[in-house]
């Protein structure tokens, strides 16, 4: 009778080695591709977002809407848990619900790439670690100096002012604690968010005292140190993670 043929475990360690080595050439690959359409969408969602801001211009007198800077689409995290969603001048609400009308999908609220929203902490807060899902719509920063803004006649060079970008906060309204510029007094930018090892003010609220305990600037600019942002002309584009010093105050003031 003859001998039936099978591996010999030489040939199958020899397979198992080829395998572990073509894994580890093609998963970088992987990832750089499942980051690269992350970041695609994510320039879908703030182009569309601009859209959005545009069409409630041209309903309302040219008028941008005077967003409250908070987060929420509703009350969905207080008790009892009976959700009411907030209009859009609640002192609560997130900006977005002005211009979800004209959005029609939440999705574009959210970018893929967004591991955390604003400063809200994943322990010691009344709500515990599920704090961040109430924020998963609420991914971009928009430029507080557009809002309440008639944006046609106050903004004469609309491709060099930022209406949104990726930020972990969702109002930027600070040009010395929360824009990529330097402010005034700093020595680098993004200072609220920033550890004071990097020259920042540390993170201090109710529920934690002392620095940081996560990465906060990593969320502004979360495409593999890139921030998508879209401009007042509808035009999309990535400002490449930086201390501020490549970035003027008029992209956000106009002036």
């Amino acid at each position: 009778m003859r001998g039936q043929k099978a591996f010999t475990l030489v040939e199958l360690l020899v397979v198992i080695a080829i395998i572990a080595i073509l894994m580890a050439i093609l998963m970088p690959a992987l990832r750089a591709a499942r980051e690269q359409a992350k970041k695609t969408v994510c320039s879908a969602h703030v182009r569309g977002l601009m859209l959005s801001m545009r069409m409630y211009v041209d309903d309302n007198d040219g008028k941008t809407y005077d967003s409250p800077n908070q987060g929420l689409w509703d009350n969905a995290w207080q008790n009892p848990p009976r959700v009411i969603k907030y209009p859009p001048d609640d002192g609560m609400a997130y900006w977005g619900i002005a211009y979800y009308p004209y959005a029609k999908n939440k999705k574009i609220f959210s970018c893929p790439s967004a591991k955390r929203v604003d400063d809200w902490p994943e322990w010691g807060s009344p709500w515990g670690r599920q704090a961040q899902k109430y924020f998963e719509y609420c991914s971009y920063g928009l430029n507080d100096y557009i809002t309440d803004k008639k944006i046609d006649h106050e903004f004469k060079h609309h491709a060099e002012v930022i209406a949104f970008q990726d930020h972990i906060e969702q109002r930027l309204d600070g040009i010395d604690s929360d824009m990529f510029c330097i402010g005034p007094g700093n020595s680098v930018n993004i200072p609220q968010w920033r550890p004071s090892s990097q020259g920042g003010w540390g993170f201090v609220d109710s529920y934690w005292s002392g620095d940081q305990w996560h990465d906060t600037v990593q969320e502004c600019f979360r495409h593999r140190g890139v921030s998508m942002t879209s401009w007042l002309d509808g035009h999309v584009s990535e400002i490449k993670e930086t201390t501020g010093e490549d970035i003027p105050p008029r992209w956000y003031t106009g002036k």
